[in-house]
C-alpha cells in the first residue's frame, strides 16, 4: 500500500517536472497583458482616466488626444502579444490569435468613443434646429457601441475558452 502511494507520488512529479517552462511563460506573458489593459483603460495615471478628466473639464480636444494615444498604447499590446513564440507550445497559436482578437476589440470599441466625444461637441455649438439632429446621432452611436460591447463580450469569452484549452493541452 505504502509503495503504490509512493509511485503515485512520484509519477505526479515526474509528470509535473516535464512541463515546460517556455508554456507556462507564454501563458502568464497572455495573463499580464490583461493587467496592461486594465492600467490603459482604468489605472489612475491611464489614458482612460485622462480622458474623462478631459470630458469632466469639457475639453474634448484633450480628451481626443487621450484616446488616440490610448489606441497607440492598444496597438503596442497587440504588437507585443503578436511577437510571442508559440513554436513547440500546443493551443499556443489559438490562444496568442484569442488574444490578439480580443484585445483588437477592445481596442475597437475604446476608439469609437471618439465619435461620441465628436457628436458631444456639436451638441454644445448646436442651434436648436441642429441639436434635435445631433442627439438623434448620438442616440445612433450608442446602439453602434452596443454592438462594439457584444463584439468585446465575445472575444473575451474566446480566450477565456482559448485559455482553458490551453491549459488543458499543456496539464497547468
Amino acid at each position: 500500500m505504502k509503495l503504490r502511494i509512493f509511485l503515485l507520488a512520484f509519477l505526479f512529479v515526474v509528470l509535473n517536472s516535464c512541463k515546460s517552462p517556455k508554456t507556462a511563460e507564454f501563458r502568464e506573458s497572455i495573463i499580464q497583458k490583461e493587467r496592461v489593459a486594465f492600467r490603459i483603460i482604468l489605472g489612475k495615471d491611464g489614458t482612460g482616466n485622462k480622458k474623462m478628466n478631459f470630458l469632466a473639464k469639457g475639453d474634448f480636444k484633450g480628451a481626443s488626444a487621450a484616446i488616440d494615444q490610448q489606441a497607440t498604447e492598444f496597438d503596442k499590446l497587440i504588437d507585443s502579444i503578436e511577437l510571442l513564440s508559440t513554436d513547440g507550445i500546443p493551443e499556443g497559436e489559438t490562444l496568442q490569435i484569442s488574444a490578439i482578437d480580443y484585445y483588437r476589440a477592445l481596442k475597437d470599441l475604446h476608439f469609437f468613443e471618439r465619435k461620441e466625444i465628436e457628436q458631444q461637441e456639436i451638441i454644445g455649438q448646436s442651434n436648436d434646429i441642429d441639436l434635435k439632429l445631433a442627439q438623434d446621432q448620438l442616440i445612433e452611436l450608442a446602439k453602434q457601441k452596443k454592438s462594439l460591447y457584444e463584439k468585446v463580450y465575445e472575444k473575451e469569452h474566446l480566450l477565456s475558452l482559448a485559455l482553458d484549452q490551453f491549459d488543458k493541452a499543456n496539464g497547468l
